[in-house]
């Protein structure tokens, strides 16, 4: 069964949480009642992010595909943003996270790579890692001469 994204309303909603998570960490929240919280949101953003970009890259012909791919990557700029924040310690919480700012900054650059990734596939050049497979199917007809055409 074919399962159905919508990608316009996942990508609002993720929007809504970077920007949440942006606000939070310009308060004076107590660092032990939201420091648990705030990391596994971060990771959680991080893995929705990517599960929606792997599901768009690897839906070529979908039609809405190149809106959805500028609307990710100004999601994933805004979420490295934050990250960048919190790595280069702008953000008040940052103390309360030095111990995992190595871990941030990875995050960080994948969703860095991310965009880049995404910035080349809307400029029509394959990702790095990207590399087309013939089927079975097109090479069966590829290696067909049109004499072989049932006669």
């Amino acid at each position: 069964m074919t399962r159905r994204i919508n990608y316009e309303d996942d990508i609002f909603t993720l929007a809504l949480q970077v920007r949440c998570l942006q606000d939070t960490l310009k308060l004076d929240i107590d660092a032990e009642l939201f420091r648990d919280r705030l990391l596994g949101d971060i990771a959680w953003l991080d893995g929705a992010i990517d599960r929606l970009y792997r599901s768009l890259r690897e839906s070529s012909r979908y039609v809405g595909r190149q809106e959805h791919l500028k609307e990710l990557a100004k999601l994933n700029r805004a979420f490295s943003g934050v990250l960048d924040d919190l790595v280069s310690k702008r953000a008040p919480f940052a103390e309360h996270l030095a111990d995992r700012l190595e871990e941030l900054a990875a995050v960080r650059d994948g969703q860095t790579r991310d965009i880049e990734e995404i910035k080349a596939l809307l400029d029509g050049t394959p990702a790095p890692e990207e590399e087309h497979i013939v089927s079975a199917e097109e090479l069966r007809f590829l290696m067909s001469s049109e004499d072989d055409s049932g006669e």
